[in-house]
């Protein structure tokens, strides 16, 4: 079979295998994705590599590493990456190439390599800058882990329908059957196993009777999945209460990498025997609330007269009195004061934390104040 035709062959049974999945057919779609590899890698490495037959042996190259990567052949996507760079691509597909690497690498680190999961625990990973062998950051590891905490409890608080707690401490039913204990941290990706304390007599609606932990580690996934993958109409509809979804984007928001210290933040459980891996690749800039109307809440400030805006201050006041919304005043360096509105859900996980740090700040305004969507520390 030539190059042309094995090419056209396997984005053929891509194609199918992407309809497979849409209509839930996961073992069908794995089968043509190995089909879809086979054939394009068949195609790549008939591409003799010179000069004059780029950027042809490089995208096809590209594109059956990527096919690798779907099938869960991790080494080797590496191998067929490797091999396009070492060839002569076109600067464009050899970044694509790079980046493509970048995520092969990350799969590496999400694979739990020698550590058995319980259902009842998954793992959490960072990689970047801010980590090197067996050390990180103390402020950029432990902060994170901290939001996985809330993002757990507030998970639990949302599916036992449960009103937001703006304010007060978790019940104690729920501290002891969803205790959390985490593990040593372990060396290559500074990774660290979450295990969930679940009863298994205790009932969730919304969640599997049988293996409630377990079933409650799969929601808090799914949720990531769906922020990463901007499918915010999905997202709502699992988180439907406006200060849940508000709550669990600001908390995911600072899980999230920078892309500079933190460049990818992963979580990996086990099912059925499977390692289910869920990469948030998504940077904190680009996890921003969608402008998305909920139903049963009214809307706070005119649509005509919004206007987003980035403030960078102090925070130094604050007043939670409100049982629906608080306010925040920043002073910036100039010493102005600028009234922030926070509303339902951001408080307490997200704001107090940053109580008399210097932080940026997004909203919308209209007139003197500043409707809350995302804060976090300011670069210093």
């Amino acid at each position: 079979m030539n190059v042309r035709d094995s090419h056209r062959q396997a984005m053929e049974m891509a194609d199918l295998a992407f309809l497979e999945k849409l209509h839930g057919r996961e073992s069908s779609a794995m089968g043509l994705l190995h089909e879809a590899f086979q054939l394009e890698r068949q195609a790549a490495i008939q591409v003799e590599p010179s000069s004059s037959n780029e950027p042809t042996r490089s995208v096809l190259l590209r594109s059956a590493a990527s096919l690798a990567m779907e099938c869960g052949e991790t080494r080797e996507a590496e191998r067929l990456i490797a091999m396009a760079l070492v060839g002569n691509p076109p600067h464009e597909i050899a970044e694509e190439l790079r980046d493509l690497f970048e995520q092969v690498n990350f799969r590496r680190h999400l694979e739990t390599r020698g550590i058995t999961l319980d259902p009842t625990e998954f793992q959490f990973s960072i990689i970047g800058n801010a980590v090197s062998y067996g050390m990180a950051l103390a402020d950029q590891f432990f902060e994170r882990v901290e939001s996985v905490e809330k993002l757990i409890y507030r998970t639990v608080e949302r599916i036992s329908g449960k009103d937001f707690r703006e304010r007060g401490k978790l019940e104690k039913s729920i501290t002891d059957n969803f205790a959390i204990f985490v593990s040593v941290p372990r060396e290559r990706s500074f990774a660290v196993s979450f295990r969930v304390g679940g009863s298994e007599q205790l009932f969730l609606p919304g969640l599997e009777s049988s293996g409630t932990a377990s079933s409650l580690i799969d929601e808090l996934l799914t949720c990531l999945e769906l922020l990463n993958s901007s499918d915010e109409k999905a997202l709502q509809e699992k988180i439907s209460d406006p200060a849940y979804y508000r709550n669990f984007i600001g908390l995911s928001r600072t899980i999230a990498p920078d892309g500079d210290q933190v460049k990818q933040v992963g979580f990996t459980a086990i099912r059925n025997g499977q390692e289910r891996m869920v990469a948030l690749t998504k940077p904190q800039s680009q996890i921003l609330p969608a402008a998305i109307t909920f139903i049963n809440e009214p809307k706070k400030i005119a649509l005509a007269e919004n206007i987003r805006v980035k403030i960078t201050g102090e925070l130094r006041h604050a007043d939670a009195t409100n049982s629906t919304e608080g306010k925040i005043w920043l002073v910036d360096e100039s010493g102005k004061k600028h009234e922030v509105i926070v509303p339902a859900g951001m408080m307490a996980d997200i704001v107090k934390p940053l109580w008399e740090d210097t932080v940026e700040v997004i909203g919308t305004k209209a007139g003197k104040k500043i409707q809350l969507e995302a804060i976090q520390k300011a670069d210093s």
